[in-house]
């Protein structure tokens, strides 16, 4: 009998002489992706000179698409990828006047509460400008620069709601470029 105690005494304590503890089975997610839509409004900087445009005021509106890679490296520090397209029409000067984004960069998020996702992003890629059916019939392609940032909320562990993103663009378009600036709100659903 004294046996038998001692050893199931020391199978009891021998976690604790270790300083063992169990692992939670639960564990938050490190890697996300998640796509969504968006709807933008913003000013276009082009044809300010001419008077079509009050930069201030927005004369550009429409959809867009985005996708999102992020990586949770450190507590709520997180990196990632953004992937966007954006179609935008213009409500002024003319018809037919039009841009389209397609960007794509790095990001970095940080979780305030595990509910809101404040970040900042760095994208590039090219943009296309289709001109007024006065200049031109045709479209074209520019390289493209912007910088930006905003908040995402987890509505869901599926769905988040992005109220708020926000970029300043810089298109080299001759002959001394467009600074457009575009605010966005939409939804996006969480592959895994």
């Amino acid at each position: 009998m004294g046996k038998n105690f001692f050893s199931g005494l020391l199978f009891l304590l021998c976690p604790i002489f270790l300083h063992a503890q169990a692992v939670s089975p639960v564990r938050t997610k490190q890697a996300t992706i998640t796509v969504g839509g968006y709807f933008s409004f913003g000013g276009s900087d082009y044809g300010q000179n001419l008077g079509f445009t009050n930069r201030a005021h927005p004369d550009m509106y429409g959809p867009g698409v985005y996708a999102d890679f992020n990586y949770r490296v450190w507590d709520g520090l997180g990196v990632g990828i953004e992937g966007e397209a954006r179609f935008l029409n213009f409500g002024t000067p003319g018809p037919g006047i039009s841009e389209d984004n397609f960007l794509g960069g790095p990001r970095v998020t940080y979780e305030v509460g595990r509910k809101w996702i404040p970040y900042v992003k760095f994208l590039v890629g090219g943009s296309r400008f289709h001109y007024p059916s006065f200049i031109s019939n045709q479209a074209y392609n520019y390289t493209t620069f912007a910088g930006g940032g905003g908040i995402d909320y987890h509505l869901s562990n599926r769905i988040t709601v992005r109220p708020a993103d926000f970029e300043y663009q810089h298109w080299q378009f001759p002959p001394t470029g467009l600074t457009p600036w575009v605010y966005s709100a939409g939804v996006s659903y969480s592959l895994f």
